[in-house]
């Protein structure tokens, strides 16, 4: 799945050779969730690493992830979280990274 880009219900349907309702319906069904909270999640997911791991800015990672913008990416990221990336980069740094605060992080 191509997760820096757009992700459409129609897309997904049609990979799995269904309807977009029968695929959505057969999704939530089988995980609990829809494909597009799946498709957030996954991003959010992917985003983790990368805040901890790297010196690109919050807004470099939001648009390599397929969000519209930064503010986007902060708040899908605090509603799954709980805390705002910035936050998380903070308390949550891989050994041996550098601080990306003065990188617009």
């Amino acid at each position: 799945m191509h997760l820096g880009g757009p992700v459409t219900l129609a897309e997904l349907a049609a990979a799995a050779c269904m309807s977009r309702f029968h695929f959505a319906r057969r999704f939530r069904q089988s995980t609990g969730e829809s494909p597009m909270q799946y498709v957030m999640r996954r991003r959010i997911e992917c985003a983790m690493p990368m805040l901890a791991d790297s010196a690109r800015s919050v807004a470099a990672i939001a648009l390599e992830l397929g969000f519209f913008d930064q503010s986007h990416f902060t708040r899908s990221f605090r509603r799954l979280v709980g805390m705002a990336p910035r936050d998380y980069r903070r308390r949550y740094p891989a050994p041996g990274a550098r601080s990306a605060e003065g990188a617009g992080g």
